[in-house]
């Protein structure tokens, strides 16, 4: 079994006496943590790899996940988990997938046992496209210097997560299922490490930002949380539904030696092959580097006994029939270098260029919305309104990065944030973000520190230091502006980091409204009438549009 230890205390873990580690009793059992510290310096109490669900293995792969069982004598909770997933970051080779199909652990960030403390308690769902990331990979280390409770986990990705056979045998949603089971073990466990389980804030980003959404959506999250916070995503982006899982999951099978002619056949095939080689089927579903970023993801799984999704999101919003509770919704300002930034050299913006048409349809997500014979007239449209028909370069970057922003995120983050502000009283509020500190997420990526736009992600590194956020004056008073407007919004509803900012109307004809941050100490609220070229992508002939369209213009 591959096991990350230490991962989120780097450099800041100490070992406690040996005879007096942290120990908590839970209803299943007693676990044994750790003591770590805060980017000040302050003890907390970490217990890394707690089992919140029977191991998804052997005949429970593809199966809903169920509570683990109670275990005899003391658990040691002091190690990071990653469920199995296919790496496109790694080059071909064996190393392509990483991680264990065990891999269903919680982990709990605390500065008291005290059970009557009653702190109010973050809980943070890991992005990753629903395909790949690890709940460890979220260093609380600066939110927990405000005397709150940090909780993260994983949840199965990929084929092993989001596989569906579109009816009763692998119905779907097995991820979100796995985060449904997840949030009642922090409800019903979080005061034994001293949490409220009357206060809990769901957040996320990206995949997670979209997943917090969808909990707020779905029947079978009702009372799990207070507050939520999804930060560049919602249920709604066109990525977040899959499009073809039957088909999706034969070319798996196919991959794998499996028959597809029969569904129940096919799954019991699958369930006896390695795990790894399921995972790295995912290969035959990308065919140019990872794009598409998400191939597999949600599903309508009206076909389930209990569903998670009994109707299409759009339809249970437009209905009301959603979590009433305060929300936080954002975007940056150049979403679209994810995936964007690995298209930054010259060779690959020429392959880009010199096949457009073949290869835009996979990196904007509509390769099966809509039919074959339009995909060519489709990408012509949608060069000529970013590019004028000039060449895919440095020097159009901008352009193409606008054109992934757009299509990718802010336009259906947009429509699902409005959408759900009119269908409940609670306030909802937004954000654009539009610092560039001293590091970006596009460093790793680009090879450079070169300054090509505020990326999906950068907002988050100021909460949770996923990048090195502390290194010039500007950077920290950023990060004490975004961890303070988590913690006043996790403590009253309300992002308390300025006066000026106001929820989203509740009247969908009134201009979208969002907070600009620029700066640290330059704030303030604009208004718009159409973001992320809404009516451009409203008119292409997509699947989503066709459903949705009518609803759309309403807007």
């Amino acid at each position: 079994m591959l096991l990350f230890l230490g991962l989120v205390f780097i450099l800041k873990v100490v070992t406690c006496n040996v005879s007096s580690p942290p120990v908590v009793t839970l209803p299943l059992g007693t676990v044994e943590g750790y003591i770590g510290k805060t980017e000040q310096g302050k003890d907390i109490y970490v217990f890394e790899g707690i089992p919140y669900a029977k191991p998804p293995v052997g005949d429970s792969r593809f199966e809903e996940s169920v509570p683990p069982k109670p275990w005899k004598g003391i658990w040691k909770a002091k190690t990071i988990f990653k469920c199995l997933q296919y790496d496109h970051y790694t080059p071909p080779g064996p190393d392509k997938v990483s991680g264990d199909e065990d891999c269903l652990y919680v982990n709990v960030y605390s500065p008291t046992l005290d059970t009557t403390a009653k702190l109010d308690v973050l809980v943070y769902i890991h992005g990753g496209a629903f395909m790949f990331n690890h709940g460890g990979q979220t260093l609380p280390n600066i939110v927990l210097d405000r005397n709150i409770i940090f909780v993260n986990f994983n949840y199965r990705l990929g084929p092993l997560g989001f596989l569906s056979t579109e009816d009763e045998f692998v119905s779907g949603n097995n991820g979100i299922k796995d985060q449904i089971l997840a949030l009642k073990w922090i409800k019903e466990n979080i005061d034994r490490f001293g949490g409220n389980p009357n206060s809990i804030t769901i957040s996320g980003m990206s995949a997670g930002g979209a997943s917090v959404h969808t909990h707020l959506i779905t029947p079978r999250s009702r009372g799990l949380f207070s507050k939520a916070i999804s930060q560049s995503g919602v249920a709604l982006n066109s990525w977040v539904f899959m499009e073809e899982p039957l088909n999706k999951t034969k070319t798996i099978a196919l991959s794998v030696g499996c028959p597809i002619q029969n569904n129940k056949e096919m799954k019991k095939c699958l369930k006896s092959k390695p795990a790894r080689q399921i995972a790295y089927g995912v290969k035959d579903l990308q065919p140019w580097l990872y794009n598409p970023f998400s191939p597999f993801g949600l599903v309508v799984d009206k076909w389930a006994k209990n569903p998670v999704f009994p109707e299409h999101p759009y339809q249970l919003i437009e209905k009301g029939l959603v979590e009433d509770v305060p929300w936080i919704t954002s975007f940056t300002s150049a979403e679209g270098l994810y995936p964007g930034a690995d298209f930054y050299f010259d060779e690959r913006l020429e392959f880009i260029d010199k096949n457009w048409n073949a290869i835009m349809p996979y990196i904007l997500h509509y390769n099966d919305v809509i039919p074959v014979q339009q995909l060519d007239e489709v990408s012509s449209e949608i060069r000529k309104e970013y590019l004028q028909n000039e060449p895919v370069n440095k020097q159009t970057f901008s352009r193409l990065i606008e054109a992934l922003s757009d299509r990718l995120f802010l336009a259906d983050i947009v429509l699902g944030t409005r959408l759900h502000a009119k269908s409940i009283k609670s306030p909802v509020y937004s954000y654009y973000f539009d610092y560039r500190g001293a590091h970006s997420k596009t460093e790793n990526r680009i090879k450079s520190n070169k300054n090509i736009g505020v990326s999906h992600g950068d907002d988050t590194a100021y909460v949770f230091k996923t990048l090195d956020v502390l290194s010039t004056e500007n950077d920290k008073a950023m990060s004490k502006l975004m961890v303070d407007m988590f913690v006043s919004f996790m403590k009253t509803g309300k992002p308390n980091i300025t006066s000026d900012w106001s929820p989203q109307s509740k009247k969908t004809s009134d201009p979208w409204m969002h907070l600009r941050i620029d700066s640290p100490d330059k704030l303030y609220m604009e208004k718009k009438e159409q973001v992320g070229n809404q009516k451009f992508w409203e008119s292409l002939p997509f699947k989503e549009n066709q459903k949705l369209f009518n609803k759309r213009d309403e807007l």
